[in-house]
């Protein structure tokens, strides 16, 4: 039995479109990030991917009420008739679910395994039991303590476009066995195979690897399956080789993994080829060969986690979030980034694939902070996170609850959702902005507020009833079932609801004063998510969410909005944004009837400083206004001071997030000396300051935008702004009938503020 939205209702919505942020962007954006490929080989539009979202997530409750016996006609209208809301809703950008929501929810795929339905995860580097899981290990048994578990667990959820964060602080690194024996590695491949002459030949020849060493007396060879498993079982083979077992020989079989090019039916997307997997069992096994009678340190594990994310980027996920968390007294793991050092130079090929965070707690003393400020300034690392303060307390208005969520070990990639091993982010968006313009025209009214907040937190919890893969995370969310109802938009909400800044200045001690009425409306907003779910975990006989709100970072969502992102302030009020296409791309042909500004991808100069053009990628400009532009107290990224940020990010961790805040707060770099040691000086300072009220943010310098060419953002004029948008004739919908699917790898925008995050 299926869910299913009734026709005479869809009739309303099909043909039609939202308001879509930024004009033609939103949309754009939403077609190349969002939009799934029908069977007819089309794209699908708008009215449609809502359809599949409600349809697939409301049947999740229906399957769930039928299972515990409540499952009736009366049961069905109410559930029909909230559905319809949600869709409406959804439909004009109101609420949404995150972006892997709107990739996946209602596919076949999800039915298959709720992973996909999930942003991120989080997993500790220590050894582990692979338990019930969907992966076996090829080597070990699913009931021993495996080293290569939070590896495999790492692989697996970014092939499924999920982002990891990964604890490699050396409690739970230092549980890990000593490095056992040397593997030879060696690999097999059909010569016929479409990639044996072209990509692995260059793979090869990089790699220094010989395909099909006849000579060679190997200890155990493994056929690679063509799946997304069988990846990973290689890579599980080739690392606990090293630590348990008899092998010290072992040949890989790539014949059977589809070549480059291929489509993938699952999850979406061309495939990659077997080159990078050759690439990245040759690097790890180095590492580990390295490491021979001792024990690998927290950097190395790190290097493992990071080359696995450059072999899934170079495969079919076009990003792989990534972030590693260490110890803030472990120097080795902070300065593994330093490239000036001669140890740290070969990594510098991998280690740009994660984000580095070190843990501090209430003991961290002003001189680690500082030490700690220093770093940050001079590369935007390490980033801060406390799991102390994410064990022991939710939203930090309600106070230190000893252990509360005492199973917290890792935060994800972005930093709003506080995790247990094997746990994942289940997220949902609030676009507070649209609800404030409804209201303000009449069309909704102020109860608009908690029913977005019934509605985000019902979706959010449903998605904890899809079937898991690992045993790890069955047993977590069970428990657990926690949620990430967030909100956007919110600098743009301010202004716009309460005509001024939400930060009214600081006391004598620099405390933040706030607006008691914004204070409010958050408290007001978590305590009815708190309700809402107590009522749907009694309705569903199941454990209500330990954990339930969160700010995340926002990126491609908010832009389909046209609302600043998460907590964060626009760039500027008036944009340039650049984004790139493949010059095949069904969309160019549109984009350039609609008369939007574009050129040929400048890569660089020759020898004679003239221009180099790639004419197979095309560069398009959208103008960009913010919708509060006008408004006296608009603050931009590069106008709002670090004081003032850090008060904000403090302002929803205390009254509305009990997970936590996304943020990535901006400083200017000073002139000269005197000045750079005064900007680091605050930085500690702040960072101390607010470590009992913040569980997690970044830093990194403001850079003014335009800085150079075909910059993806690019700061502008009223002037120039309203002349750019009357060039443009058409609004892109207005040419599209129907789409062919497109595969286009060139520059999507990132889910999250600035690209951290996959963009599904």
């Amino acid at each position: 039995m299926k869910f299913n939205l009734p026709e005479k209702f869809l009739s309303q919505y099909k043909g039609k479109n939202p308001k879509w942020g930024y004009g033609g962007l939103g949309y754009i954006v939403y077609l190349r990030t969002y939009s799934r490929t029908k069977e007819d080989g089309t794209m699908e539009q708008w009215w449609e991917t809502c359809k599949r979202v409600t349809e697939g997530n409301f049947g999740i409750e229906m399957d769930r009420l039928q299972q515990i016996g409540k499952w009736n006609l009366a049961k069905e209208a109410e559930l029909m008739k909230e559905a319809q809301r949600f869709y409406h809703l959804m439909f004009n950008l109101v609420i949404t679910p995150p972006g892997r929501g709107l990739w996946m929810s209602g596919t076949k795929f999800s039915l298959r395994t709720g992973d996909a339905e999930n942003n991120c995860w989080g997993v500790v580097a220590r050894p582990q039991k692979f338990g019930e899981s969907h992966l076996k290990p090829v080597i070990g048994s699913s009931d021993e303590l495996l080293p290569s578990f939070a590896a495999i667990f790492t692989f697996d959820q970014l092939m499924k476009g999920g982002g990891v964060g990964v604890n490699v602080q050396r409690k739970n690194v230092n549980q890990m066995p000593t490095v056992k024996r040397e593997i030879n590695l060696h690999f097999i491949c059909d010569p016929n195979h479409k990639d044996f002459n072209g990509d692995l030949a260059e793979q090869a020849e990089k790699d220094h690897i010989k395909f099909n060493d006849h000579h060679a007396v190997v200890d155990k060879v493994f056929k690679v399956p063509d799946s997304r498993e069988g990846w990973a079982e290689s890579l599980q083979l080739v690392i606990d080789s090293h630590f348990i077992g008899e092998y010290s020989s072992l040949a890989i079989d790539i014949s059977d993994v589809r070549p480059k090019g291929d489509p993938i039916k699952g999850f979406g997307g061309i495939a990659s080829g077997p080159a990078p997997l050759v690439h990245l069992l040759k690097v790890v096994n180095d590492i580990l060969n390295e490491n021979v009678g001792q024990k690998v340190s927290p950097v190395h594990w790190g290097d493992i986690i990071q080359n696995i994310g450059c072999c899934v980027v170079a495969g079919n996920v076009r990003r792989s979030a990534l972030i590693l968390v260490g110890d803030v007294e472990d120097l080795e793991f902070v300065e593994s980034k330093n490239y000036s050092k001669p140890e740290n130079l070969v990594a510098s090929q991998w280690r740009w694939a994660s984000n580095n965070s070190v843990s501090v707690t209430r003991e961290t003393t002003k001189e680690e902070f500082k030490e700690m400020a220093n770093n940050i300034y001079c590369n935007g690392e390490p980033g801060y996170t406390n799991i102390e303060l994410a064990q022991n307390t939710g939203r930090i208005i309600d106070g230190w609850q000893e252990m509360i969520d005492g199973f917290v070990e890792i935060f994800n990639p972005c930093g709003e959702i506080t995790l247990p091993n094997g746990s994942p982010c289940n997220l949902f968006e609030i676009n507070l902005p649209k609800i404030h313009e409804l209201i303000e025209k009449g069309i909704e009214t102020e109860d608009l507020y908690k029913e977005a907040c019934y509605l985000g937190t019902r979706y959010a919890y449903r998605v904890t009833f899809r079937k898991y893969d690992w045993e790890v995370t069955r047993k977590i969310i069970n428990q657990q079932r926690r949620l990430g109802v967030g909100l956007t938009g919110f600098m743009d909400w301010v202004l716009m609801k309460f005509d001024g800044k939400a930060v009214l200045g600081f006391d004598e001690n620099d405390n933040p004063i706030y607006k008691a009425e914004v204070v409010e409306c958050l408290d007001q907003m978590y305590k009815w998510v708190k309700e809402t779910n107590k009522l749907h975990a009694e309705e569903l006989l199941a454990n209500p969410s330990i954990k339930l709100t969160t700010v995340k970072p926002s990126g491609t969502v908010s832009i389909m909005m046209g609302v600043s992102a998460g907590m964060h302030a626009h760039q500027a009020p008036y944009l340039i944004r650049r984004i790139r296409f493949a010059a095949n791309n069904p969309l160019v042909e549109i984009l350039i009837r609609c008369n939007y500004k574009w050129e040929f991808l400048h890569k660089g100069y020759d020898e004679n400083k003239n221009d180099i053009w790639d004419h197979g990628t095309m560069v398009f400009e959208f103008p960009i206004q913010a919708p509060t532009a006008e408004h006296p107290d608009f603050q931009t990224r590069g106008t709002i001071s670090l004081k003032e940020q850090f008060a904000i990010q403090a302002l929803l961790a205390k009254y509305w997030s009990d997970n936590a805040v996304s943020a990535t707060l901006n400083f200017h770099k000073g002139t000269n000396e005197i000045e750079d040691e005064k900007v680091v000086n605050q930085i500690a300072e702040l960072l101390f300051k607010y470590k009992d009220t913040i569980k997690s943010t970044s830093l990194l310098p403001y850079i003014e935008s335009g800085a150079y060419r075909q910059m993806p953002e690019e700061t502008i004029s009223k002037e120039r702004y309203e002349q750019e948008i009357k060039r443009i004739r058409h609004k892109p919908w207005e040419l599209i009938d129907s789409l062919n699917s497109f595969d286009d790898s060139d520059d999507v925008v990132g889910e999250c503020q600035g690209g951290h995050c996959p963009i599904k």
